[in-house]
Order: structure tokens, then sequence, then C-alpha cells
């Protein structure tokens, strides 16, 4: 039978706010001159998704004592691999009849984002992402996101369910969240120090734009907030058990 975990509470403006990164994205790219801070789209964007993801895990196994890991994987790929296996092998078309100037490299592109490692391999071979605006630029190349997010899919519910289960129950019989918490937020301060130290003016900072390690403190920024936002609910008896669909 399932039951109600499968879903997640519907939480309001988060559409509009992720609408809104992703325009101030577009806009920069369109112009970054004029929208020279569009850029922040982009953390934005990923503090939001480290927050829905945390959301989801921790109800789940707040409602169930445990979390399904597979499950919640088939759920992402049933979620994200379709339009990308499309738009991927559609664009790969499009370059092999009418652009072959971009055919370098084309099939390690597409194996790269299938596997969600598309930001390191980008690292591994000294693209920049900011000489692409000189009007050459990959038509995968804003596809670093993306693995990035896969990254987060596959090594942070495995950390939130041994924290939980190393930290079950406070004295009062309730779920201990507090490891979470520290472990989200601190990991998080450790990415934006190595950001720091990685960024050197007058290069290019596309090592420290691709990083999965340098980008982190974001979703990790949005995780320890999701275990706030759930303490806050529960201490104020707002908690609900209404669910909705929920996108990530």
């Amino acid at each position: 039978m399932e039951t109600n975990t499968s879903k997640n509470r519907f939480i309001t403006g988060f559409t509009g706010l992720r609408a809104l990164a992703v325009i101030c994205v577009i806009l920069y790219h369109l112009n970054q001159n004029i929208f020279s801070g569009g850029y922040l789209g982009v953390p934005v964007f990923l503090t939001l998704s480290g927050y829905l993801v945390t959301d989801h895990l921790i109800n789940e196994y707040q409602s169930t004592g445990h979390f399904r890991y597979g499950h919640f994987w088939y759920k992402r790929l049933k979620r994200l691999y379709p339009t990308l296996i499309v738009m991927l092998f559609a664009t790969a078309t499009y370059i092999t009849l009418f652009q072959r100037n971009l055919l370098a490299n084309l099939w390690q592109s597409v194996v790269t984002n299938l596997a969600y490692v598309y930001n390191w391999y980008e690292i591994a071979n000294g693209q920049s992402y900011f000489q692409n605006f000189a009007g050459s630029e990959s038509p995968f190349t804003h596809l670093w996101t993306l693995a990035i997010e896969g990254q987060f899919y596959l090594i942070w519910p495995l950390i939130i369910v041994i924290l939980l289960y190393l930290f079950n129950k406070n004295k009062h019989g309730r779920l201990n969240k507090k490891s979470v918490f520290f472990v989200a937020i601190g990991l998080s301060i450790l990415s934006a120090i190595l950001m720091a130290v990685l960024f050197k003016p007058g290069t290019d900072p596309s090592r420290v734009y691709y990083g999965t390690d340098t980008r982190m403190f974001s979703i990790l920024l949005g995780a320890g907030l999701a275990v706030e936002r759930l303490k806050t609910l529960i201490r104020d008896k707002r908690f609900s058990s209404t669910l909705l669909d929920w996108s990530v």
C-alpha cells in the first residue's frame, strides 16, 4: 500500500523563486554588462534544491523510520533522464549535421552528462566557462549545474541516513536532526572557504566556478535551512500531514 510519505509538502513561493533565479541567469547571458549580478541566480537555485531535497529526506525518515534510497534515485532518474536524454541526443544530432566545428569530444560530453560528472570533465579539460561568451560556446556548457545536483543526490541522502541512524532519538523520543544541521552548515562553510582560497584574482575562475567542492556551499546552506524550518514547524505545531506532489 502506498503511503503518503511518497509525496512531499508543497512550499508556497518556491516555484516562483526558482523561476526568478533562472530568469536572472538568462538575463546575465543575454547581456552580462547590464545584468552583471544575474549569475547569483545559480547559487539561489542550488540553495532551493538543497532545501527541497533535505526537507523530503527528513520527512520520509521521520514518518517511516527509514529512507528508501533506491526509490529516491528512481524518482530522480524518472523525472530528469527522459528530458536529458532527448536533449543530449537531439543536440548531438544537430551538431553532427549542421555544426561540425563542435564535433570534438562530442561523445565525451554526452557520456559525462549522463553520468552527472560533466563539471569535472570541463575542469579536467581546462574548459573556460567565461571565454565561451566569445561566441564559440558548447551547447552543453550550462549542464554543469545539473551534474552538481546529481552528485548531491547521490551522496547527501547517504550522509543524512547515517547521521540520523547514529544520532537517532533525543531524550524526548523525537528525531534528532541537530547532527544533520551542523554537518550541512559546517561543510557549507568549508566549501565557501575553499572557493575563496582557490580563487586567484586576474586568472580564469572556471575551476572555482565549475567545482562541486567550491559550489556545494549553496546546496548545503539550503539543506541546513530545511532542518531549521522543520524544527520551527514542529515547535509551533504547524507541521501538517497534508502532502502534495513536489519537484526538484
